[in-house]
C-alpha cells in the first residue's frame, strides 16, 4: 500500500477472449474507486506452461493479485492475497463440440491448473451461475461467489431509429468463427430465412469446404469497439446461437443497446437473456427453432423493439458495474485489512 492506495496486479495472458475484456473492465473500475492497478499481459504461449510464470515479480507494493483461475496459482506470492476468477465451466462444462485435441487439452491441462489455482486462492469469482455450479462436486464449491460481468451501460446505449418498416430484418453475429460459438449454423439459418432477412458479421467470414454462403450474409470486417456498438445499434437483433459461454458478453451487450437476442437456451445464457421477455432461448444446435426465432420475432413490427427495451432495462438493473464493482471491494476489504 502506498500513500493508504491499495495496489492490484491483475497479470493476464493475452487470449483474445472474454477474459481480456474482464481483465481491462476491471481495472478501470477499480481505478476509479481509487485502487492502484497494473495490468501485466503475457503471451498466449503460456497458457500451455503458466508454471513457467512463478519467477515474475510484481510490481512494488503490489497488495492483491487478480488473476484468471487457468494460471491463477502461478502467481500466488506470500503474503499477498490472491483472488482466482472463474470464466469458463471446465468441470462439468458441455464438451460435444469440442475437438478431440481440445477436449484433452482441457482435460489433462486446464482442469488440473485450475485446481492448483483454486487450492491457492483466498477468494474465488465466478463470472456466472453457470460457472459456479460446475463446481458444485469439488471441494471448492463454498469458496465461490457469483459476481456477474457487466458493461459500460453509458458506452452500450440504445440510439433513436427511424427506419421504413419494409427493409430487410437485420441479423447481428458477433463471436469466433468457431462451431462452439454456433458459427456452422449462420448459412444454414440464412438460407432458410431468404431475402427478408440479412445477417451481418462482426469479423471475417470463414468459408469450409463444400460450403456456400447464402446472398443474405456479409461481413462488417474487424471492429473496433466504437464501430461494433454502432454495429449493435444499427441491427434489428442479436442472432448468438453460441453452444457453450462462461457468461455472454456479447448478448449484455445487444441488450445494453436496446436490441433482443436470439440465443442458445444453454450454459450461462439464460442467467442474462429472459426469454420470451428480453430475446428468445433455442435449443442449442436446432436450427429450424432459430429460424422459427427469427421470422417470430420480425413477424410483428413492433415486437423486436419492445423486447430491446425490456433487454435495455434489465441490462441497467442487473449488469451494471456499480453492483458488480462493490462486490469485488467488499472482497479486498476482507482480504486486505485495515492497518
Amino acid at each position: 500500500m502506498e500513500n493508504g492506495k491499495i495496489k492490484a496486479w491483475l497479470p493476464t495472458v493475452r487470449a483474445g477472449s472474454g477474459s481480456d475484456i474482464y481483465t481491462i473492465r476491471l481495472a478501470q473500475a477499480l481505478e476509479m474507486r481509487g485502487i492502484s492497478c497494473t495490468i501485466t499481459w503475457f503471451p498466449l504461449r503460456y497458457e500451455i506452461l503458466p508454471i513457467c510464470l512463478r519467477n515474475r515479480t510484481p510490481p512494488e507494493g503490489t497488495d492483491i493479485i487478480f488473476a484468471n483461475s487457468w494460471n491463477a496459482f502461478a502467481f500466488k506470492r506470500l503474503g499477498v492475497p490472491l483472488v482466482a476468477t472463474l470464466h469458463h465451466a471446465e468441470f462439468g462444462s458441455p464438451n460435444a463440440y469440442l475437438s478431440l485435441a481440445q477436449k484433452m487439452y482441457r482435460q489433462a491441462l486446464i482442469r488440473q491448473y485450475e485446481m492448483q489455482s483454486f487450492k491457492a486462492a483466498d477468494a474465488i469469482v465466478a463470472v456466472s451461475q453457470f460457472a459456479a455450479d460446475s463446481l458444485h462436486r469439488t471441494s471448492f464449491a463454498d469458496k465461490v461467489e457469483v459476481i456477474h460481468n457487466w458493461i459500460d451501460i453509458d458506452k452500450y446505449r440504445p440510439i433513436e431509429e427511424k427506419e421504413p418498416a419494409n427493409k430487410p430484418f437485420r441479423l447481428l453475429f458477433v463471436g469466433k468463427q468457431s462451431r462452439l460459438k454456433g458459427a456452422d449454423m449462420l448459412p444454414a439459418i440464412m438460407n432458410q430465412l431468404g431475402d427478408d432477412f440479412h445477417l451481418s458479421i462482426a469479423g471475417t467470414m470463414r468459408r469450409t469446404r463444400g460450403t456456400v454462403l447464402p446472398g443474405n450474409m456479409s461481413s462488417l470486417g474487424w471492429l473496433n469497439e466504437a464501430k461494433l456498438i454502432r454495429a449493435y445499434q444499427e441491427c434489428d437483433a442479436l442472432l448468438f446461437p453460441s453452444r457453450s459461454e462462461g457468461f455472454g458478453y456479447t448478448a449484455l451487450e445487444a441488450m445494453a443497446c436496446g436490441k433482443p437476442v436470439i440465443a442458445s437456451n444453454a450454459t450461462a445464457l439464460p442467467e442474462i437473456v429472459a426469454d420470451g421477455l428480453t430475446g428468445v432461448l433455442c435449443e442449442a444446435g436446432d436450427i429450424e427453432a432459430f429460424v422459427n426465432a427469427s421470422r417470430w420475432l420480425a413477424a410483428d413490427y413492433l415486437r423486436s423493439p419492445a423486447m430491446g427495451n425490456a433487454g435495455r432495462k434489465r441490462a441497467v438493473e442487473r449488469f451494471a458495474e456499480s453492483q458488480s464493482i462493490e462486490k469485488y471491494l467488499r472482497i479486498i476489504a476482507r482480504l486486505i485489512p485495515p492497518n
